[in-house]
């Protein structure tokens, strides 16, 4: 299957709470509301099964073109939402693929380059205004799974492994160096059984320990100071369900 379209969306504006320090960052009173974001998407792509229908390959490709786009920037000791012009392009593509009875391949990767355009510091800035990267938008990412399964005590055991890579990127619109979070790996492992409506999961989480960003906040006009959170370490988790 092949597929291609144009599509056109709206989001609605709205209003800025008038913290302390985005409310004098962002303009004052004049900051306050924010227009409507207006999107005009093109897409392609196309769908494929292979093999007799074991091997599926999806794939596609989109541009983004964003009026007034709203980009959240993080400013003094608050965020606000301001509109800027923004463009958007990617590929995706992903193989799904069952080579031998039990045993399940999939392999996704995807490439994205996004653009906001004369963003400034802050409000009234004397710095020139400069185009920059969206927030969380890292360039490129990937994930691979391999799970096998097989009958075992009267009941079907499965060993599964998976990993996901993602580049870097930006948790402040304004780009500065001490807001990025840097590139990573994260690994998992599991083991499950199941049997009569019962399955038993053992995990391993995060095998490399790695300490992926989620979120971050740059508060160095407060404290001299970034607030960062980052997902869970290694861990072992295990567990029991039963479907009724």
């Amino acid at each position: 299957m092949i597929y291609g379209g144009v599509n056109r969306g709206v989001k609605a504006g709205s209003y800025n709470a008038p913290l302390l320090g985005a409310y004098f960052g962002s303009g004052g009173d004049a900051g306050l509301p924010y227009d409507s974001e207006v999107l005009t998407s093109y897409e392609g792509g196309f769908k494929a099964t292979l093999g007799g229908g074991t091997t599926r390959i999806n794939g596609s490709a989109f541009y983004y073109d964003y009026a007034d786009y709203q980009a959240f920037l993080f400013v003094g000791v608050g965020g606000v939402v301001i509109n800027k012009d923004a463009d958007n392009y990617g590929v995706e593509l992903e193989i799904q693929t069952t080579p031998v009875e039990g045993l399940d391949i999939i392999v996704s990767g995807s490439y994205f380059d996004a653009t906001v355009k004369d963003v400034s510091l802050r409000n009234g800035s004397p710095l020139p205004a400069s185009d920059v990267d969206p927030t969380y938008a890292p360039e490129f990412q990937a994930t691979g799974l391999v799970r096998y399964g097989f009958d075992a005590f009267s009941g079907r055991m499965a060993i599964q492994a998976d990993v996901s890579y993602s580049d870097e990127y930006y948790y402040n619109l304004r780009n500065f160096d001490a807001d990025k979070f840097p590139s990573y790996t994260v690994v998992n492992a599991q083991l499950s059984y199941a049997v009569n409506d019962w399955l038993a999961t053992l995990a391993v989480r995060n095998l490399t320990d790695e300490r992926p960003g989620v979120q971050g906040f740059d508060l160095a006009t407060l404290c001299g100071c970034n607030e960062v959170a980052y997902k869970a370490p290694r861990y072992v988790a295990f567990s029991v369900r039963k479907d009724f």
